[in-house]
């Protein structure tokens, strides 16, 4: 009798989270339809829309149930670079209004800015903050792949804002096709950081691989 209610809650908790995830897939897949017409009237993908994936995306990272609250997300920026300083200034604000009164995976999310020098000045920032996911900003491209090899020692998910940067090591890009926001997913990179990606995210998401990538 013991067995077969234990059981009965396994099954519960496989089904609580089926309906979880289903509901978050369902929401994503609405939300980039309805990004759509306001990502047209941009030129690339604008903050807030970058930010509010971002967020969602998160959930899709079976790990972040399991990592100690809150959930820190640190936006990169290359130091002494007022472009990319500004920038990484407006992503901040974008993400935190984003994630504002809203759980990922039962966890809340804290957002923090961190400028670059150099690889082991980045991994000990995000080490001692303890990053779950790092989005690279703007000017940042000729370190992108110095990054990528600090988010794979530190099994940190990293984001950024075009294919160029995943092609360098980063895991998910948050850009556009034609008027539609995209989700860029390299499988290669976000396994080396250690993801674990649903499938609803992938089924959202064009998966990119370099080594078969075409003019």
């Amino acid at each position: 009798m013991q067995r077969q209610q234990g059981l009965c809650h396994t099954e519960t908790g496989k089904e609580s989270r089926r309906r979880t995830s289903g509901t978050w897939l369902k929401t994503l897949g609405l939300m980039l339809v309805l990004l759509a017409s306001e990502a047209s009237r941009a030129e690339g993908l604008p903050p807030t829309l970058r930010a509010s994936l971002l967020v969602r995306i998160l959930a899709y990272d079976r790990r972040m149930g399991t990592r100690p609250p809150p959930l820190t997300v640190a936006v990169l920026h290359r130091e002494g670079n007022p472009g990319s300083e500004q920038f990484g200034q407006e992503f901040t604000r974008a993400l935190e209004v984003a994630s504002r009164g809203r759980s990922v995976s039962g966890q809340t999310v804290r957002v923090i800015r961190v400028g670059f020098r150099e690889p082991s000045q980045l991994r000990e920032e995000l080490s001692r903050a303890r990053v779950v996911a790092l989005y690279v900003c703007e000017g940042l491209e000729a370190h992108t792949g110095s990054i990528a090899g600090v988010t794979r020692q530190l099994s940190i998910l990293s984001f950024a804002g075009s294919r160029a940067e995943l092609d360098q090591g980063l895991a998910i890009g948050l850009s556009r096709q034609g008027d539609s926001p995209t989700i860029l997913i390299r499988l290669s990179a976000a396994r080396a950081e250690g993801a674990d990606l649903d499938a609803g995210l992938l089924s959202l998401s064009q998966i990119v691989d370099p080594a078969r990538s075409t003019p």
